[in-house]
């Protein structure tokens, strides 16, 4: 692992877990024992270390569903695997993060959701498609319109006048939207296989 590499999953981390504003670039040089300027020699500033470990963290993302996606027996299967991998990214980054993108780097925040709508609606279009192929979702959905609607619904999770992380955790607010809309185009077929995993609808 080559230093840019250290730096950017360092910072990740400390992003992730304490907020993008406490975490300052002498911290993150301290704890990988560097300096500053061997930092800002590669990051011309904290934006575009932001902006790296934002890169970093989807492609990383994005390498862990398709293998998910690969090695599974069927599109439950899938969902409920993307769904727990999921639930475990997201429980360990603190609600600060995404308060700190937004407030902070509006930019930055509005490059990162433009590119994981992206991928997001790909993913779930794909996901539908083999769904419907396989059996397990119902034939006359329109699985664009879902695609649409679960794409904007999973965007709603960091918005705290919806989900006011002091109310909701946002681990309980996705697995709400996901297991809820699985259900909710899945044929007996589909049901059953959910069932088999004990996943009936979320209250």
């Amino acid at each position: 692992m080559d230093v840019k590499e250290r730096i950017t999953r360092v910072a990740a981390e400390m992003f992730f877990t304490m907020g993008i504003k406490r975490v300052k670039m002498d911290t993150i040089a301290q704890k990988i024992n560097v300096s500053k300027r061997t930092i800002y020699d590669i990051f011309r500033n904290k934006d575009s270390l932001i902006r790296a470990t934002i890169d970093l963290s989807q492609k990383e993302q994005n390498d862990i569903n398709n293998k998910i996606i690969d090695n599974s027996e069927n599109i439950i299967d899938a969902v409920l695997s993307l769904l727990q991998n999921g639930s475990e990214l997201l429980a360990g980054i603190d609600p600060q993060y995404y308060a700190d993108l937004k407030r902070l780097y509006p930019d930055i925040w509005k490059e990162k959701i433009e590119k994981s709508k992206e991928y997001s609606f790909r993913l779930i279009l794909e996901l539908l498609k083999r769904g419907k192929d396989e059996g397990v979702y119902r034939q006359e959905i329109n699985e664009e319109i879902i695609t649409i609607i679960l794409t904007g619904q999973l965007y709603m999770l960091s918005d705290q006048k919806l989900f006011p992380d002091k109310k909701f955790s946002i681990v309980e607010v996705y697995e709400n939207i996901i297991i809820n809309m699985t259900r909710g185009v899945a044929t007996k077929k589909g049901l059953e296989l959910l069932e088999k995993h004990n996943k009936p609808s979320l209250p």
